[in-house]
């Protein structure tokens, strides 16, 4: 995954609650349909791109640890 995507994605992972609450109370106000379904299914969303993001940073910091021992960097300086 590039630098961008991830990015671009964790962006939205972090966006999607706000937009779960914010259609769930304008489906309380207004007769929107569906709001607690709408709500559960941008929340499980949110939850699945967190896990995935969480999977490929990890996998990102790993690689990156390998490479600077490899090379003999010291990541202080």
């Amino acid at each position: 995954m590039s630098d961008k995507l991830y990015d671009i994605l964790n962006k939205i992972q972090r966006w999607l609650p706000a937009l779960a609450a914010f259609y769930l109370g304008l489906s309380a106000i207004w007769p929107l349909p569906y709001g607690n379904e709408v709500n559960k299914t941008i929340a499980l969303i949110a939850t699945f791109l967190a896990a995935t993001l969480e999977i490929f940073s990890a996998r990102w910091n790993k690689d990156h640890e390998i490479m600077i021992t490899k090379t003999g960097e010291n990541s202080n300086g």
